[in-house]
């Protein structure tokens, strides 16, 4: 039976989760976690996002007061920062950045984009994509080029989450970026998502892998089959998932990501 050593993308009620805090925790020791994450969406995502980035100092103030127990699991704070403009600019400054314990991004729809051409450009292009083959091609270069360069801007981005999953990308050239910049490829155990065959192509760029839950339920919170089963079918070195059991969890990240030679 695969083991996994945390789960590292959890939303709580600050965002559009239906759990606290402490639900979260509660819910990830039950699971026999040692480590879980808690990260809320970015301000500028319509309904799903925090009402301001201030939000993060509460939620570090819950985990601090509420959340904290000698028998576990650590828990992190995070965010999971919304892509605004083909510049690969996220909604969350960097001096909030600087107080998390990871960063997550990912492409949302309804985000705020930075300027009205960004959001010709990215989402209202997206909404044409069903157009024709034409457009659809557009709507997945400015996707991946979206991707690619919040890859490449952002040197503390930890994790790029669901990959393809709302706005659809070119898989190998996200993958060579994530491998590059030694950014996680998500395996998004909610969404069951991406599927196996970007999963294969992934792999074969030579990426590192994630599972997470992106629970907004106590009940979903390390419910990461999905995930287990992709890695055992696709027989996925195990060297290559951040958070396997044996791979040490968080702090173990950097380490390894550097010791690991792509191929």
């Amino acid at each position: 039976m695969m083991e996994f050593y945390g789960d590292y993308h959890t939303h709580s009620r600050h965002s559009d989760g239906r759990q606290s805090e402490v639900d979260i925790v509660a819910a990830a020791r039950k699971r026999g976690l040692k480590e879980v994450a808690i990260t809320d969406h970015g301000p500028l995502a319509a309904v799903i996002g925090v009402d301001n980035a201030r939000e993060y100092l509460k939620i570090r103030e819950r985990i601090d007061e509420d959340c904290w127990d000698e028998e576990g699991p650590r828990v992190l704070l995070g965010a999971e920062a919304n892509i605004r403009d083909l510049q690969g600019t996220l909604d969350i400054p960097p001096s909030v950045i600087e107080d998390l314990d990871l960063l997550i991004a990912g492409m949302h729809p309804y985000t705020l984009p930075t300027t009205v051409k960004d959001g010709w450009d990215l989402f209202a292009r997206n909404s044409l994509r069903h157009l024709g083959a034409a457009q659809r091609k557009k709507a997945i270069n400015a996707n991946t080029k979206a991707c690619k360069e919040a890859i490449y801007q952002n040197p503390d981005l930890d994790i790029l989450a669901h990959p393809g999953l709302f706005f659809t990308v070119d898989v190998q050239e996200i993958a060579e970026a994530c491998a590059q910049k030694e950014v996680l490829f998500e395996i998004n155990c909610a969404h069951e998502h991406p599927d196996i065959s970007d999963i294969m192509e992934a792999e074969r760029v030579g990426v590192c892998f994630i599972v997470n839950s992106d629970s907004h339920f106590e009940e979903t919170v390390g419910e990461l089959d999905y995930g287990a089963q992709v890695l055992e079918h696709l027989k996925i070195d195990p060297e290559r998932v951040a958070n396997l059991e044996a791979g040490g969890g968080y702090t173990q990240w950097g380490k390894k990501m550097k010791n690991y030679r792509y191929s």
